[in-house]
């Protein structure tokens, strides 16, 4: 998977490459392909990100990720050029399948608080998102078990790649 990655605060973390093995990751947890895919990275700020939470989700604060799904992952279709054929661009990465946006000043707070790196937190909030991407969802309790299993089943590939 291509990860196209905007950092506007200089972050000086995880590089792409690391970003993508992850994303590869969960696209293999779920079963999907990792090649012929892209999506968007935006590392922001807390003024952008509460922009963004009160534009899109009527929310003024600010939080720590949020997801714009583009592919309708839902159908369960495998994501590929046959499946999708109208959403398929080879020369932008194949199937742009969203944008994810880390606040990566509530990001350090939350690690903080949880007692982990920085790193670890903004992997972690990455892998939430790319679930989003892929269809999952937290708002009833089902749904929010079912998604933090395929969190948790991830922490080993994060052991492995974030220090």
């Amino acid at each position: 998977m291509k990860v196209y990655l905007c950092d506007k605060v200089g972050f000086k973390g995880i590089k792409k490459s690391t970003f993508s093995k992850i994303g590869n990751g969960v696209l293999q947890q779920k079963g999907q392909p990792t090649a012929g895919l892209a999506i968007s990275l935006f590392l922001v700020d807390e003024e952008e990100i509460r922009a963004i939470n009160g534009t899109y989700r009527g929310k003024d604060k600010a939080t720590d990720v949020i997801t714009f799904r583009l592919m309708d992952t839902e159908s369960g279709k495998t994501l590929s050029k046959e499946n999708f054929p109208l959403d398929y661009d080879s020369a932008n990465g194949g199937l742009y399948l969203g944008e994810i946006f880390i606040c990566t000043n509530v990001a350090k707070n939350q690690a903080v608080e949880i007692g982990h790196s920085m790193d670890r937190e903004i992997a972690e909030l990455f892998v939430h998102g790319m679930l989003h991407i892929l269809g999952h969802d937290h708002e009833e309790p089902a749904e929010a078990q079912e998604m933090k299993k395929y969190e948790e089943a991830m922490y080993p590939l994060l052991d492995k790649l974030i220090d």
